[in-house]
């Protein structure tokens, strides 16, 4: 591959909100690159490459034989279960529709909407029963309808059929047989499922072992931990999707460009391009809206693979690609302005909220240490531990300023003065996928909070301090 077409790939991708890029080919990295702030070695918030994940349990369940079969009705295997708004369609519903999105089931999926589908499920004491008791709206396998509730039973499935939880079944049956090390998954529901539609964190580094399960057939270290069969039909996406996307158990594919893929929101990705022997790798905390497209990235990785066999060697491009990678990791400072004299009167009081969406209780900030930083105290809603405490610096430079990990990760935050009432304060936790911004506005005692998240959603707190 050529390293100064590799540099201008991570100069491009740069000009976005990326985490990471890491491209893989016969077996080796040839090009890996960390956009400041975020660093090797942090596990990522995957999203709905997740709902991958679930598929490849799945399919172990097949190759171990634990799953009969992926025509099996899906009722069947929760007998358990009372059923509601059962009929032939309902019936006709089996795990393959499920992996396919082709479940028929009535779903709404669009994020924070109050009739969404998810978030009612989120809040039933009974998730699995939930997404079974939907009504049907067609016929399974007729129609692509992406939700979430079809790789929840699937999760679900994996406790019926093994026991254990889709995190522990993973850990044994494909985390550890990889090699996998950084994986993290959000906790188990009241009946012990684990989150099936995403919740799941990987390295950048692991996410490419999963890929290169996939670019092998399944075979990792002679031994077949999924159906090639599987990856197969995973590569063809026998089901039209979206936006020209094809879909096949819970991967995309765009079969004319000859790759299939993990994706989630944010630009989580793991690409798989057969006939290249490539398998690349993208984090990033993007708006959907501004994202490198799938399309684009495939294009300029393909273009800078110039032949089978090693290249001349080629002292200027390889500079090129060292540069590329260390300007990436090298943050530039954004604008910033100058502080106001109400830094004096505002840093260290403690300003409480009314009730909001966010629940925070307090916030504080302080910018007349010798480190600027910040104090949310949140309400849990539970007895056992009524408040949580989050702290971190803030950089006012222009530049992150990263704190000490803690056990919910490693914060990241940096603010300015928009007008000399007004701080702006963007926090990122790295490998979360998302930036917070923070708008804070203060008059007098009072100060009103605009607070908004890379996924869209948007809440105003008003608070006050008696200090």
């Amino acid at each position: 591959m050529d390293s100064a077409s590799l540099a201008r790939l991570i100069e491009t991708v740069g000009t976005y909100k990326q985490d990471s890029l890491m491209i893989i080919r016969h077996g080796k990295i040839v090009a890996e690159a960390y956009y400041a702030p975020y660093v090797a070695g942090i596990s990522h918030d995957l999203r709905s490459v997740t709902k991958s994940v679930v598929g490849t349990l799945t399919a172990i369940q097949l190759q171990k034989g634990s799953l009969d079969s992926v025509d099996h009705p899906v009722i069947d295997l929760f007998s358990d279960k009372e059923i509601q708004n059962v009929d032939d369609r309902k019936k006709a519903m089996t795990v393959q529709s499920l992996l396919d999105m082709t479940s028929g089931i009535e779903w709404v999926e669009r994020f924070y909407t109050p009739d969404e589908t998810l978030m009612r499920m989120y809040k039933s004491p009974d998730r699995t029963a939930f997404v079974l008791n939907q009504p049907m709206v067609g016929a399974p396998g007729a129609k692509f309808n992406y939700n979430g509730g079809n790789p929840y039973l699937l999760s679900a499935l994996i406790n019926k059929k093994s026991g254990q939880n889709a995190f522990d079944f993973a850990k044994k049956e494909l985390f550890e047989p990889l090699g996998i090390k950084s994986a993290k998954w959000g906790a188990v529901d009241a009946q012990g499922v684990t989150i099936g539609e995403a919740g799941l964190f990987l390295s950048p580094h692991d996410m490419a072992r999963i890929g290169y399960l996939y670019l092998r057939n399944g075979m990792w270290e002679g031994k077949q931990i999924i159906p090639s069969s599987w990856v197969e039909r995973s590569k063809e996406g026998k089901i039209s999707a979206t936006n020209g996307f094809q879909y096949a158990n819970l991967w995309w594919s765009l079969p004319d460009k000859g790759t299939y893929m993990a994706r989630g929101r944010h630009s989580q990705l793991i690409l798989i391009i057969p006939k290249l022997d490539i398998v690349a790798v993208m984090t990033g905390v993007l708006r959907d809206t501004e994202f490198y497209s799938t399309s684009g990235l495939i294009e300029d990785i393909s273009k800078a693979v110039k032949s089978d066999k090693p290249l001349p060697a080629d002292a200027i491009a390889a500079t090129l690609l060292t540069n590329a990678i260390h300007l990436a990791a090298t943050e530039k400072p954004s604008a910033v302005g100058g502080m106001p004299e109400l830094v004096k009167t505002i840093s260290g009081k403690t300003y409480q909220f009314s009730d909001n969406v966010l629940r925070v209780k307090d916030f504080t900030l302080n910018f007349l240490d010798s480190d600027s930083s910040w104090v949310i105290t949140t309400h849990t809603g539970k007895a056992e531990r009524p408040t949580d405490r989050f702290t971190g610096l803030v950089g006012l430079d222009g530049r992150y300023r990263k704190s000490p990990p803690a056990l919910y990760g490693i914060n990241a935050a940096k603010g300015r003065w928009v007008n000399e009432r007004t701080f702006a304060m963007e926090r990122r936790i790295l490998g979360r996928g998302e930036i917070q911004t923070w708008s804070l506005t203060f008059d007098g005692d009072k100060v009103t909070v605009n607070f908004e998240n890379t996924d869209g959603f948007k809440a105003e707190l008003h608070g006050e301090t008696s200090e």
